[in-house]
């Protein structure tokens, strides 16, 4: 088994071990009020890292690697465990181009993970959100309705539809805002589906909208999860709470049957929507 597909099999573990105990973790809440996010550098975790560190249990968002806390001026506490986190990197080839003969570097991806720890698994190191930083001061609703509305080339949105998403018109279909019961609810759907519709060719050209196939394929399936987690970043950029799933159990149940068939489609998954939240978020593509 190769190094990569050890990593999917562990990342899946971890995900499965999660819904086991009851939690999704892409419905998770988000710690310290905002993105689980690097305490020294201060970037956000980007991809599945999100979920593996949302759903751990910590209130604080600030995680750091054992070398990091020390670096710090502090220490991890005795006994405490830490979470597995990925990321890639590319090792550089030279190979002989067979139609030209001349010599060409290929960048080979390779997955690898380490370990963090979160703030509150530390001793000796201040909470940076407690030493008088700035708090946000924006409405969490007025902020998801600037999301919605400033999309760059946002679908067309017609009005009194199920929701759903017609990648033939680019059109999204949304019933009235007055027929949620509550906005949590509505902007946690609008987001699911103008998730989906980033996968126009028009945007970012996904094959799961370009190439769709049937309800239940391995495809269908796939752009589901990513509009899930589409849905939960840019909930959570907006500081609203995710809103109860209804049949959880079930809905578990389900993904779990599809994340046990392809050990890569978590991660997979997980970077997709990452750019789809980018997109219509106006960020640049990374």
């Amino acid at each position: 088994m190769g190094t990569n597909t050890k990593i999917y099999e562990m990342i899946t573990g971890k995900i499965l071990s999660l819904m086991d105990d009851g939690v999704i973790p892409w419905q998770a809440s988000w710690t310290g009020g905002g993105f689980p996010t690097n305490m020294v550098s201060g970037k956000r975790y980007r991809g599945v890292n999100v979920f593996l560190l949302a759903g751990a249990g910590y209130t604080s968002k600030y995680w750091m690697t054992y070398k990091q806390a020390v670096e710090a001026g502090g220490s991890v506490r005795k006994g405490e465990k830490g979470t597995q986190i990925i990321f890639w990197r590319f090792l550089e080839k030279e190979e002989v181009n067979r139609d030209t003969g001349e010599a060409e570097i290929r960048r080979i991806p390779l997955l690898r993970y380490y370990t963090v720890f979160n703030l509150n698994q530390t001793e000796g190191i201040n909470d940076p959100d407690e030493e008088g930083s700035p708090e946000n001061d924006f409405e969490p609703i007025g902020k998801a309705e600037v999301i919605f509305n400033s999309m760059p080339d946002r679908p067309q949105i017609e009005w009194g539809r199920r929701p759903c998403y017609l990648p033939g018109l680019d059109v999204v279909g949304l019933p009235e805002l007055e027929k949620f019961i509550s906005g949590e609810r509505f902007y946690k759907t609008a987001f699911h589906e103008l998730t989906h519709s980033t996968g126009h060719s028009c945007r970012l050209n996904r094959s799961s909208i370009i190439d769709f196939q049937a309800f239940g394929s391995h495809e269908y399936s796939k752009e589901e999860l990513i509009a899930e987690f589409g849905a939960s970043f840019l909930c959570a950029e907006a500081g609203i709470v995710q809103p109860v799933i209804e049949n959880a159990a079930a809905y578990i149940d389900g993904w779990a049957k599809v994340f046990q068939k392809d050990r890569k489609i978590i991660i997979h998954a997980a970077a997709a929507a990452q750019k789809a939240a980018d997109y219509i978020l106006g960020r640049e593509q990374k």
